[in-house]
């Protein structure tokens, strides 16, 4: 399977927004870098979540690439031994980076109490935290965004289901499993975007968040049939009602990834010299960074609050220190946990 220089650029691009988000949000060093840059550092501060989003999307597009092509080819869908394989390539690095995180939590504490550090966990909070139902159960997450996690592995599942159930209906039905899978993905879509979207009281399971993940669906859908008109058009129709219904600014960063998803083909040849080197690593790296990070953020609060650094420069300093940290940290459970666990 080729590169898509699209998917590497997107994913680069959010995990950093997201790293920095969570050094905004959680560290001291905070408070003097937003005094400097007000507007960029408050923005990805304040709005920096909505890059998940851009992940959202980009899980629905890969995983429909897989499944229409199971389907179109006739292979067998066998749910639990896909779902168990997803399990395992989530978890893996997640367990590892729960287990940093608690750990450093632990010693940061020791050098400097603050509002990051948490005791240690029970029993019940490991477990929870072990099969991605922590907030399902609702206990406390170990570290920031495991959230997202858990939702991954439920929005696959989703699929997998609709995948097995339009093969099933293959048999007894003139329309094709890949379009039926379409249908089914679609009115999912349709059903998280106009009505459980709007309920935040759903944010710990996979409907809330399938407008997002359904448009990657179709995105791939019409990529696959040549089909980039109404492909683009369903994308914009379904967000125009979507938006008309209740306006959520994190559905136009949606839409604009799904838009270019569908039309990565056409920006391969203008990526392709832009997206390599350090861009396509930080997008291999994306989702160990995007775990990792947490932990190292709270370690390093500690740090300095105990070093009592005040100057805006030590302060600069400490958060670039951080920064790459996390990067570095990333790039070691890629590569020992990720990558050595696929």
């Amino acid at each position: 399977m080729s590169r898509n220089s699209t998917i590497d650029l997107l994913k680069a691009l959010a995990s950093q927004v997201i790293v920095m988000h969570h050094l905004l949000l959680y560290t001291p060093m905070s408070p003097a870098l937003r005094a400097e840059w007000p507007a960029l550092l408050g923005f990805i501060a304040d709005e920096g979540r909505y890059v998940v989003q851009i992940f959202l999307v980009i899980g629905g597009f890969l995983a429909s690439q897989s499944l229409f092509n199971m389907l179109k080819q006739g292979r067998v869908v066998a749910p639990w031994k896909l779902l168990k394989k997803r399990y395992v390539r989530l978890a893996k690095p997640f367990w590892v980076a729960i287990a940093v995180a608690v750990l450093l939590s632990w010693l940061a504490g020791k050098i400097a109490v603050h509002e990051e550090v948490s005791d240690l966990p029970d029993l019940m909070q490991l477990l929870a935290h072990v099969f991605l139902l922590h907030d399902v159960v609702g206990v406390e997450a170990l570290s920031a965004g495991v959230w997202y996690v858990a939702i991954d592995l439920q929005l696959f599942a989703v699929m997998v289901l609709m995948s097995w159930l339009s093969q099933r209906l293959g048999n007894v039905s003139w329309i094709q499993p890949e379009y039926t899978l379409l249908l089914l993905a679609g009115a999912m879509a349709v059903s998280s975007l106009w009505w459980w979207n709007l309920h935040a009281g759903h944010d710990e399971w996979a409907w809330y968040f399938f407008g997002s993940y359904g448009l990657g669906v179709i995105a791939y859908w019409a990529q696959r049939e040549g089909k980039a008109g109404l492909g683009s058009a369903l994308i914009l129709g379904l967000l125009s009602l979507a938006l008309w219904i209740d306006w959520r600014e994190r559905l136009l960063l949606t839409g604009l990834t799904a838009l270019l998803l569908l039309n990565s083909y056409h920006l391969e040849q203008l990526l392709a010299n832009l997206v390599r080197g350090p861009v396509r690593w930080l997008g291999d790296i994306s989702y160990s960074v995007f775990l990792i990070h947490y932990g190292i953020a709270v370690f390093a609060s500690s740090v300095v609050i105990a070093l009592d650094h005040q100057g805006m420069s030590s302060n600069l300093l400490a958060f670039v220190v951080t920064w790459a940290v996390s990067i570095l940290a990333g790039w070691v459970l890629y590569r020992l946990v990720e990558q050595g666990g696929a």
